[in-house]
């Protein structure tokens, strides 16, 4: 999906008259109702869908909505047809500035900030009032071309809620974090804390982005890998995909009888 259509510059360009969203299908029973709505019932780990600004579906495709090719034959096609929908729903002037896109929570955001080789962002501060005031200062440039695209976002109440980062951060700031291929942890690169923002923002994002190393893996190295680290990600609800039930239950069974030093292939 990414490698073949996403990332194409035809795809990007027409992608810009539209908004886009990233659910994530088995972390939240209103993102999984959602994409079994687009989906024709069948929750997966992965589907594409076209909507109108109602939410209604815009394109029918073949099969159940898992790719864009389900709709358009290539790049090419896509751009096309994405550019002949956007005329049918002009874009109306925007009331203020966009929020901050940011994940379910800051686990969910490490793992997709792994899958989509990206870095991620997170807003901390125990005070609503002044956690809501980070995210605004930082939408403004997560909004922003240059770096547009290019992070993940989360924002929690607390650094505990950011599974295994180790971070001196106290109260409120802002984390740079360089996840690890799994996103099972993440390294901080940087911290900006709320007297900095002005000053060190900005800076610390162009660095982190110049610094970036998007790690290539398949499937397979990550579940050898996997194996190898001990490494099982718990979903936030239960897998209801059929396929990817099986392989989640597959592999947890490799995983355990490794750690009884059984091996296991």
């Amino acid at each position: 999906m990414d490698r073949s259509f996403l990332s194409q510059k035809q795809v990007i360009e027409a992608a810009k008259k539209f908004v886009s969203i990233r659910l994530t299908s088995y972390e939240d029973e209103t993102e999984k109702a959602f994409i079994a709505k687009i989906t024709r019932g069948q929750v997966a780990n992965t589907s594409f869908a076209v909507l109108t600004p109602e939410g209604e579906i815009a394109l029918r495709g073949r099969g159940p909505g898992r790719g864009p090719n389900d709709l358009f034959a290539d790049a090419d096609a896509m751009a096309k047809g994405m550019d002949e929908l956007a005329l049918k729903y002009p874009a109306k002037d925007a009331l203020g500035n966009p929020a901050l896109p940011i994940t379910l929570n800051p686990k969910v955001g490490l793992a997709v900030a792994a899958g989509d080789q990206q870095a991620l962002i997170v807003v901390v501060g125990s005070d609503d009032k002044e956690r809501m005031a980070l995210e605004e200062k930082l939408a403004k440039l997560a909004w922003d071309p240059e770096f547009s695209g290019y992070y993940t976002f989360s924002s929690t109440k607390s650094v505990k809620q950011i599974p295994n980062v180790k971070t001196d951060l106290a109260t409120a700031g802002i984390l740079l974090i360089e996840p690890n291929i799994f996103g099972s942890n993440g390294d901080v690169v940087a911290t900006v804390k709320p007297s900095e923002i002005e000053s060190k923002l900005k800076k610390s994002m162009r660095d982190v982005l110049t610094k970036h190393v998007r790690i290539a893996k398949t499937r397979g190295e990550l579940a050898r890998k996997g194996l190898e680290n001990g490494i099982y990600y718990e979903t936030g609800i239960a897998v209801s995909g059929q396929g990817e039930a099986r392989d989640r239950e597959r592999y947890k069974q490799q995983l355990d009888q490794k750690k009884k030093g059984g091996g296991g292939k």
